[in-house]
């Protein structure tokens, strides 16, 4: 009888066991023990919050670009795509949708549908869900992986997956803790950061700001470079003590890999030219003479975003539009197209949607994910290094590594099977 063991039961841990066990099925061999090992009292629970509870697993548009190691995932993504994603979930009973960003979601709309589905084959294949289980400790003797759990019970595998996540999000599983299990194979860990999350910034720039969204321009100005590095449109979301949205979330993402000075430019109005700004402005000028310094800019955006440019142009506010000079309409405009903002790092891995960082991939066969520094140990999903944008990469990099292992871990018990 073969043992597999998955340590962690989340999206590329269930995936795995599932995968196994389809692909063994197909060869009509059914002497495999599968065994997923879960700290919390359910397994899944992370997936349930992705894509605001939608769980947004894939994206028609995947390909290599959208992650940090691309010649990496490359091969691995070609072997397994979006349509191969698609196809195996609808096999599996899951109707699917995408929308016009090419974000794919369960028909349902509700990340419950993905979840039910997966457990409920790995039900109907008799994989063992051993949830409340806090793997502690991992030894590898006589060719065998030796598991320590928090019970004091001891676990045996021929075949170990780890599937423990990075450390984004630790209330639905993900603390860490697969870093300190691997330190007796010796694997190099590229230190873990937040990635895909709020920027933190000055409370007293935003706060007055808070609950209101913008569609803009994002831009990251390097500061010892002196010019932007990074641009993209998307959503702003203001916050009490910072900035979100998926744009902001992107940048984060940026800023934290390349460790640099940098402040946030917000280019308000994207569909004009500074030029067409001013001329407007000065046409506005003539429009709201008379009427308080506020008004000018009455129409174009949140009546507090509306203050809060102006006192970045450091207008006095106590004053009319009639005594507006042509510096200030210009400044009003600077003002405009570069709302700037401190950055003062981001939030921390509690609110974060994925972990930059993570073992090293070059530790890994990059085929197989099998580990190079022990036989049989496969290191899957946010656990390595890699890291994708927002919109369904990271959990279709999670479906595609299980796949890549599972198909690994199969063709050896078929071989073993076979002599």
């Amino acid at each position: 009888m073969n043992d597999v063991a998955i340590i962690g039961g989340g999206a590329s841990g269930l995936f795995c066991a599932i995968y196994v066990k389809h692909l063994l099925n197909k060869e009509n061999i059914h002497d495999v023990n599968i065994t997923i090992y879960e700290r919390l009292e359910k397994t899944g629970k992370k997936l349930l919050a992705t894509g605001n509870g939608k769980c947004n697993f894939s994206n028609k548009h995947v390909s290599k670009e959208k992650y940090n190691n691309p010649d990496f995932v490359e091969p691995l993504l070609k072997k397994f795509n979006y349509k191969h994603l698609k196809e195996f979930l609808e096999e599996l009973g899951l109707y699917t949708i995408s929308d016009s960003e090419g974000r794919a979601y369960p028909q349902s709309e509700t990340a419950n549908s993905v979840l039910d589905i997966l457990r409920t084959k790995i039900k109907i294949e008799g994989i063992t869900e051993s949830c409340n289980t806090d793997i502690k400790k991992i030894t590898y003797m006589n060719g065998k992986y030796i598991l320590e759990t928090n019970r004091n019970q001891k676990h045996t595998a021929d075949y170990l997956v780890m599937a423990t996540g990075g450390k984004a999000c630790p209330i639905h599983g993900s603390n860490g803790s697969g870093y300190v299990l691997l330190k007796p194979f010796k694997h190099k860990i590229i230190d873990p950061k937040p990635g895909l999350v709020s920027i933190k910034t000055d409370a007293n720039q935003v706060k007055s700001l808070a609950g209101i969204r913008v569609k803009a321009n994002v831009l990251v100005f390097d500061k010892k470079q002196k010019k932007t590095v990074w641009e993209e449109k998307g959503e702003v979301l203001f916050k009490p003590d910072g900035l979100s949205g998926i744009v902001m979330m992107q940048a984060s993402t940026f800023m934290q890999r390349k460790n640099g000075s940098y402040k946030i430019l917000l280019d308000l109005c994207p569909t004009f030219t500074e030029e067409q700004l001013i001329l407007d402005l000065t046409k506005r000028y003539e429009m709201f003479k008379g009427f308080e310094v506020s008004q000018i800019l009455t129409g174009i955006f949140n009546k507090m975003l509306n203050l809060a440019i102006l006192k970045k142009a450091k207008i006095d506010l106590s004053t009319h539009v009639d005594k507006l000079t042509k510096k200030d309409i210009l400044k009003i405009a600077k003002a405009i197209k570069e709302f700037e903002f401190d950055y003062n790092g981001t939030f921390d891995f509690d609110k974060a949607q994925v972990t930059i960082g993570g073992v090293d991939v070059q530790e890994v066969n990059r085929l197989t994910l099998e580990s190079k520094k022990s036989d049989n140990l496969y290191i899957i999903g946010e656990l390595l290094d890699i890291d994708g944008e927002c919109g369904g990469f990271n959990i279709h990099w999670a479906f595609t590594s299980a796949v890549a292992c599972a198909a690994n871990i199969a063709e050896k018990i078929k071989s073993f099977s076979n002599d």
